[in-house]
């Protein structure tokens, strides 16, 4: 058997490179999008005042008038006095106003916020795809039954889609190699 060293180690070293290429140049792309999720809060505002409303029920009550401060009393009747009521949680703010002046309530006002929240979802979808077309390069050892020895060979191959053709030359034995493969998965 007689085997060129020379030749034979030029030929290991392309097969290296060509793997090297082929491990770092990855063909396949991958398209990512993402998910985000986003709650916008919608807020429907309403300001609504009345002005000296009536009384529904009265009620009188019989009083000593002997331990009353009158002066205090006068007093009293001719402050103004604002109340204020407040209320708030996650999907509601209220606030009421109340005037009281001369025993009557000159004003009434309610203020509310209602919160609506709103989401949107964005999905995300991860996607491989894959080239039509490749074109391959690469390598193998084999064993001529016919002449009970070892070869070293040179593949090419071409593939559209799921099929590929592989053409190859053994230096060793001198002989072509021709093949066909599908892609299963």
């Amino acid at each position: 058997m007689k085997v060129d060293i020379r030749f034979f180690l030029l030929f290991i070293f392309a097969v290296i490179i060509v793997a090297l290429l082929q491990r770092n140049c990855k063909r396949d792309s991958v398209i990512t999008t993402q998910t985000t999720t986003t709650v916008h809060i919608d807020t429907l505002r309403v300001c609504d005042t009345i002005y000296c409303p009536q009384p529904y029920k009265v009620v009188e009550l019989k009083i000593d008038t002997l331990y009353v401060d009158t002066s205090k009393v006068i007093r009293d009747y001719f402050t103004e006095k604002y109340y204020q009521l407040s209320h708030r949680d996650s999907l509601l703010r209220a606030t009421a106003e109340i005037k009281v002046v001369e025993n009557t309530v000159k004003l009434a006002r309610l203020d509310y916020e209602i919160y609506r929240p709103t989401i949107h979802i964005t999905t995300m979808t991860t996607e491989r795809k894959l080239d039509r077309f490749f074109f391959s390069v690469g390598g193998g050892v084999n064993y001529s039954i016919k002449e009970n020895r070892v070869g070293a060979e040179l593949l090419a191959a071409i593939g559209i889609k799921r099929h590929s053709i592989h053409i190859g030359y053994d230096f060793i034995n001198q002989t072509p190699r021709l093949g066909w493969q599908y892609r299963i998965k």
